[in-house]
């Protein structure tokens, strides 16, 4: 007979420590082998006070809308996410997607040199990672996207997108943020 005691937890947890420490060892409890140098298990991240300076507000939003973009073969991605951001007064918002691209120009920032260093895909890849944001910057619209691409043999290139066809489809998600605190951030 267990008998549970009032106003104290341990010896419900001595109960339950019993039961865990009688699975691990049974005969047919399962060891993980050691993990081979440079793997680690994914797991929560448990560290905390290592981003001192970051820092996160809520946004106020006055109108938020999704939008599905479905672009067809030989479409150019980002002058028509411009123009659908125009035609539908979209001046802040985030834009994610996937899809497949016959050709592509991605950009390595250099803050140097002051530009992009330009990085040409000639060829058909899987556009395996499509992010960026919606803002507005001197008056008109901008779509700053960056693009992870892959290739057949699994290799992959990313950057800024700067130009990219679709081939066959590219699927992009737009939700919109359109607030005082970030319409013109120009980011």
């Amino acid at each position: 007979m267990i008998r549970i005691i009032r106003n104290s937890a341990l010896p419900l947890l001595i109960l339950i420590a019993a039961f865990g420490i009688a699975a691990t060892l049974s005969p047919g409890a399962q060891q993980q082998p050691p993990l081979p140098e440079g793997y680690v298990v994914p797991g929560p991240v448990t560290a905390r006070g290592l981003a001192p300076r970051m820092k996160g507000e809520q946004l106020p939003t006055t109108a938020s809308r999704t939008f599905e973009v479905m672009f067809g073969p030989g479409d150019e991605i980002m002058s028509g996410l411009t123009e659908f951001a125009e035609k539908n007064h979209i001046t802040s918002g985030y834009i994610s997607g996937i899809g497949g691209l016959a050709t592509a120009t991605l950009g390595w920032g250099d803050p140097q040199k002051g530009g992009v260093k330009t990085i040409p895909v000639e060829q058909k890849c899987e556009l395996a990672s499509f992010l960026g944001n919606i803002s507005m910057e001197r008056g008109k619209v901008y779509v700053h996207a960056h693009a992870v691409v892959s290739f057949p043999d699994g290799s992959t290139k990313g950057g800024h997108l700067i130009d990219a066809h679709a081939n066959p489809f590219v699927e992009i998600y737009i939700v919109t943020t359109d607030s005082p605190g970030t319409a013109g951030s120009g980011r």
